[in-house]
């Protein structure tokens, strides 16, 4: 019956709409409205009246990033089975302190979520989530597992002629042929220097840089960073994480000035950060309903390319779009010999940067320093120089706390002037002022005793400032 309306309603059509309805220029009142009535009808195939119409469940389309900053070629390096890595270069990369990038566990760019994450942030605060994320050294640290040392990544400025840097740059290009390296040249010339040496970790870390972590837009290797490099036993002194964070910030405000014009300038808007590093950020640090992937040191050599695709395709089906999980803190690494991780617990999901320690390093005794340098291994010490050693460690110590009492006092001015209201810093002072108190008991129990009979409503406050004139006059005397 649904066949017979849909083929008379067709027939109807083309019968009035035919040059014989129509008789000098005029149409009949019941044709007229006949056609009305039939144009006006929803003209639809017949369908069965017990079939089941089905639910689609087609992701959403999303645009997605470009970006040359890929783990593809670190990865194939790492991991290529014909080829790999040799035993200097493994223990090179380690001295460098860029081991985290051993256990890289995908070679692809997620290009939906890059694309969202890339949009979202803000390059000003340097955070996600409207400022709910934000993105610190410490992240960077525990993502990546790259140094995060106490020296800042010097870059030679555009145009240098200094002669350390014209000598770095002119050694290093007598390696290839032309002023400018495509990266994939470099990484051709790694897999040739199985020696490990100081040519290998310079084209390591300028690989690295110009096409994974860096800030480049092209495939040309960028060489500004070898005034960095001139002594490469310091490499793993550099604050590489503060270097990414800023190159991040950089790229991303640059991407978004093109990306979002009304006036695009080029037709295909490249990425040139280090778009890895928020990708696993948000993994880790953004949780979707339930943490489905452990974490551990560092976070990417928990994160496959399936473990990615499948959290994407969750948030995308739930959702349609991303930034709807609860954020969580940062794993807190205790850089030991043998790394143990916690895992930073709370019952909110809120962001707290003293989650984030800076590592700690392994400094060696005195008495470690004393075996190596001093000691005579056939002769054995008396019990006068085992006490020398004793005293001098213990006068290093005292100067270093005292060094240690005189900056804290000006930071906690500072925060206290600044974050009064703050109870993170109130527990802080109070807890150093009640240790303060303790180093100084027992030279304030005798003022104590002799204001005995004064007022008890007086309150005792110990001034850090005193401690550590206290301490200084007692190392000086000693």
């Amino acid at each position: 019956m649904q066949l017979f309306n849909y083929c008379f309603d067709c027939f109807l059509r083309c019968f009035i709409n035919s040059s014989l309805i129509l008789r000098n220029g005029v149409l009949s009142p019941w044709l007229y409205n006949m056609k009305e009535l039939v144009c006006n009808r929803e003209c639809t195939p017949a369908e069965p009246a017990n079939k089941k119409r089905k639910i689609s469940h087609k992701m959403p389309k999303m645009p997605s990033l470009r970006s040359r900053m890929s783990p593809s070629g670190i990865y194939q390096f790492i991991n290529n089975p014909t080829n790999k890595p040799s035993d200097n270069q493994i223990l090179a990369i380690k001295q460098m302190g860029f081991e985290g990038l051993l256990h890289l566990q995908t070679d692809t760019i997620p290009g939906n979520l890059a694309y969202w994450l890339v949009s979202t942030f803000d390059p000003y605060k340097g955070c996600l989530l409207d400022g709910n994320l934000p993105i610190l050294e410490e992240d960077i640290h525990a993502c990546m597992g790259i140094p995060m040392g106490p020296h800042v990544v010097d870059e030679a400025p555009i145009g240098d002629k200094s002669p350390q840097f014209l000598s770095l740059l002119e050694d290093f290009k007598s390696q290839y042929e032309g002023d400018l390296i495509d990266v994939k040249v470099i990484l051709r010339k790694l897999s040739t220097q199985i020696d490990g040496g100081d040519s290998f970790k310079r084209n390591f870390i300028v690989y690295i840089f110009s096409s994974f972590l860096g800030g480049v837009k092209g495939n040309k290797a960028s060489l500004r960073i070898l005034k960095s490099l001139s002594d490469t036993s310091l490499i793993s002194e550099y604050n590489w994480c503060n270097f990414i964070k800023k190159k991040l910030a950089e790229q991303v405000l640059s991407w978004q000035k093109e990306e979002f014009s009304e006036e695009k300038t080029v037709k295909e808007n490249w990425f040139g950060g280090p778009i890895m590093v928020l990708v696993f950020i948000y993994l880790d640090r953004c949780v979707f309903m339930v943490r489905t992937v452990s974490r551990q040191y560092p976070t990417l050599s928990t994160w496959t390319k399936k473990a990615i695709s499948k959290r994407i395709q969750d948030e995308l089906k739930s959702k349609s779009s991303f930034g709807h999980g609860s954020v969580e803190g940062g794993i807190v690494i205790n850089h030991n010999p043998l790394p143990k991780i916690e895992l930073v617990q709370s019952s909110k999901p809120t962001i707290v940067s003293e989650q984030h320690p800076m590592p700690k390093k392994v400094i060696p005794s005195v008495l470690e320093e004393e075996d190596k340098d001093d000691r005579d291994r056939n002769n054995v010490p008396t019990s006068s120089q085992v006490n020398n050693v004793f005293v001098d460690k213990l006068v290093s110590k005292a100067n270093n706390l005292a060094k240690a009492f005189v900056e804290y006092k000006s930071v906690a001015s500072e925060a206290l002037n600044k974050l009064p209201s703050s109870e993170v810093v109130c527990k802080m002072v109070a807890v150093v002022d009640s240790i303060a108190y303790g180093f100084n008991l027992s030279q304030q129990s005798k003022s104590d005793e002799e204001n005995e009979g004064k007022d008890n409503e007086e309150d005792h406050v110990v001034h850090t400032d005193k401690v550590v004139e206290n301490v200084l006059r007692d190392v000086q005397e000693n």
